[in-house]
Parts: C-alpha cells; sequence; structure tokens
C-alpha cells in the first residue's frame, strides 16, 4: 500500500471527516484485492507524512477499523488486515461449533484440556437440580479455528453419568453426540445466557490474547432433558475480537 500514489489522495473541502476517508481508502483496497488477509499496513507516521494528517486523525480511522475487526493489532510487529469475523448464532451451541465452521469452509480443531472429576460447585449443583454434596463431572476443551485459539469452554454434568463418559472420544465427537452413544440423546430444551465480559488472565493466556482488558463473549447453556431434568451446564468464553453474535427475528 503506496500511499504516495495519486488514488490516496484525501479531498480536504469536502464535509466527510478525514478519519472516515480514511476508513473508506483502506475498505475500497480491500475490496479491490490490493489488500488481502495478513497484509501488513502503513504505521501512522507514514499515513500523516504522505497524506498531511494528524496523528489523532490516522489513530481514529485504524482504532474504529481495529474495532470492527477488519484490522488487526500485533504488539511489536504493526497493524495487519484481520481474518473475516466469526458469526456466532443463538441457535448453534458451541456443541456444533466445528460443524459451524467446517460448514463455511474453516478448518476448525477441538482439544480435551480436561476430563475428571471435581467437588460439588453449589451454583452448579442448583442449576442441574441434583444433592448439593453430589460431584460433578468437569470437561475442558479449546476450539481453534486455522492457527487461532477461538473459544475455550468448561462443561459440567453430573456424576453419574461418568462411567458413560469417560470412555468418550470429545475429539471426534461432540458433547451432544457423545450422551447420544450413552442413551441421553432427548435433550429438547436449550436456554442461552450471553454477556459481555473482559478477558482475564486466564483467559488471556489461553487463548493467546496479546493485550489486556482485551472483551470476550461470555455464553452460558443449560441443557435439558424432554421432562426439563437438566442434563449439562456450559460456560463458553469466545474471544470478542474474532467473533461476533448473530440471529433472526420473525416479523409478524
Amino acid at each position: 500500500m503506496d500511499l504516495r500514489e495519486e488514488r490516496f489522495k484525501l479531498n480536504k473541502d469536502t464535509p466527510i471527516p478525514l478519519y472516515y476517508q480514511i476508513k473508506r481508502m483502506i475498505m475500497n483496497e480491500l475490496a479491490s484485492g490490493n489488500l488481502k488477509l495478513g497484509d501488513k499496513l502503513p504505521v501512522e507516521n507514514e499515513f500523516c507524512e504522505c497524506l498531511g494528517l494528524s496523528r489523532p486523525t490516522v489513530r481514529l480511522a485504524l482504532n474504529e477499523l481495529v474495532a470492527e475487526g477488519i484490522l488487526v493489532r500485533k504488539k511489536r510487529s504493526g497493524t495487519f488486515v484481520a481474518e473475516p469475523k466469526i458469526e456466532l448464532r443463538l441457535d448453534i451451541s458451541i456443541e456444533r461449533f466445528r460443524d459451524h465452521m467446517e460448514s463455511m469452509g474453516r478448518e476448525c480443531a477441538v482439544q480435551v484440556l480436561d476430563l475428571c472429576i471435581v467437588d460439588k460447585i453449589g451454583e452448579i449443583n442448583q442449576r442441574l437440580k441434583i444433592s448439593g454434596n453430589e460431584r460433578l463431572i468437569y470437561l475442558k476443551r479449546m476450539w481453534s479455528v486455522g492457527k487461532s485459539h477461538i473459544v475455550y469452554n468448561a462443561t459440567y454434568l453430573p456424576e453419574s453419568l461418568w462411567d458413560g463418559l469417560k470412555g468418550q472420544d470429545f475429539i471426534k465427537y461432540d458433547l451432544i453426540e457423545a450422551l447420544s452413544r450413552i442413551g441421553k440423546a432427548d435433550i429438547k430444551r436449550h436456554t442461552v445466557r450471553v454477556e459481555s465480559v473482559l478477558a482475564s488472565k486466564n483467559d488471556i493466556d489461553l487463548l493467546d490474547i496479546d493485550r489486556t482488558r482485551a472483551p470476550l463473549l461470555y455464553v452460558a447453556d443449560l441443557f435439558q432433558e424432554a421432562d426439563g431434568t437438566p442434563l449439562c451446564w456450559s460456560i463458553s468464553r469466545y474471544r470478542g475480537d474474532k467473533v461476533y453474535l448473530a440471529y433472526e427475528i420473525s416479523i409478524k
């Protein structure tokens, strides 16, 4: 992206803000294919010198494109064209995330980080409507798309399911498939709660996030059987710079 080329000249006599003209210039380069995934943009000083702009004007344009997921900043490396954000739909649970990615032609891998029995957790035992003293199955997994960690998940189930689940291959099968294989396929209700949270140090380390106070999409899922019996409680943390939430509404 050579900012000295004629097509990058800005119009300072128009009411269109200069920062927006920079944004539109970069978007045009992306649309034309002159800028591609992974390409590095000129540094802020180069924008200022070639276009006769102040640094705050340039920074505002680049910051907005970073916030929109079009560009990404890498510490000590610069600003690059980002991968397109992943559409996260409320009607597709974490258990179908890999299928969703593969249906869009994107490579997705699952890693099992932990599978064990843990002591009771009061709030979760209540959500699962099991005895306050009953232990829980704890399943922790990571989903990666391409080379990026996108989401990790902690799922809790009653200990009574342990014998059936401990030998399941959670890289090959998702949890719904694994439950089906042990005769627990009658899931009829899926309740979802979504929040925006800031990444903790643990989140940053697990998801390879390169900055503090990064946004995460926190999604909690409760799966219930046809008779209303809760089967599992699941908490997923998605990178906010990699996904966006989408849903459809029927207009009556």
